[in-house]
């Protein structure tokens, strides 16, 4: 004799739910390339600016250098 197996019933709210979700991630999924061009953007420009400041932090000391011994 086998016992009675009762099949998981999926609730209405949980359906609603998961459709909900699966329509509101395409229009996210539709976005991704803007996005990641984006990010990738602001990581060069990141880039950039740190190489900018570098080479500022660079010519600063140089400057110290030179004005130090021209006034001493």
């Amino acid at each position: 004799m086998r016992p009675f197996t009762r099949q998981p019933q999926v609730s209405p709210e949980a359906e609603t739910a998961k459709r909900a979700a699966e329509k509101s991630l395409q229009p996210a999924q539709a976005h991704e390339p803007e996005v990641e061009a984006k990010l990738t953007e602001s990581i060069r420009v990141k880039e950039q600016i740190r190489v900018h400041n570098r080479a500022n932090a660079y010519s600063d000391w140089i400057e110290g250098i030179v004005l130090s011994r021209l006034s001493g």
